[in-house]
């Protein structure tokens, strides 16, 4: 994981410094936050677009995004990004208190890769992102 290029999308600071430190734990480097899904698809949009970030690309290779923002939600990033032709498969871990079968199913049809219920431990995130490139690659 060392490699991958990571998003933390959360409008709670405390959140995307736990899930930060989190990944910095399982051995990720290159982690960047967003505040917003705003700015987490200009951040996006940017790093898979050449033509706005100095001619070359420099993509993400995950997204871990909150559900509950205010603004655009998780879900309205995710479908962004679904819609999007360099991200339509872009690897996205929703982070949600929500674990009711509404959510969920409303996420499956959104496109997500992965679901993981807050509170959750670096272990269970590892697991998740395991799980979510272990199926890309199947």
């Amino acid at each position: 994981m060392v490699d991958l290029k990571i998003l933390v999308v959360d409008d709670m600071p405390a959140m995307r410094s736990i899930v930060s430190g989190m990944l910095e734990e399982l051995g990720c480097r290159r982690v960047l936050q967003a505040e917003d899904a705003e700015i987490a698809w200009r951040l996006v949009q940017s790093a898979h677009s050449p033509a706005l970030n100095d001619g070359r690309m420099d993509p993400f290779h995950l997204i871990l995004s909150d559900w509950n923002m205010p603004g655009m939600s998780g879900v309205d990033l995710l479908r962004s990004l679904r819609g999007f032709a360099p991200t339509r498969k872009l690897p996205f871990l929703m982070m949600t208190a929500k674990n009711d079968q509404d959510h969920i199913s409303e996420a499956l049809r959104a496109g997500v890769s992965a679901y993981i219920v807050k509170p959750f431990s670096a272990d269970q995130l590892g697991e998740r992102i395991s799980g979510i490139f272990s199926s890309a690659q199947s």
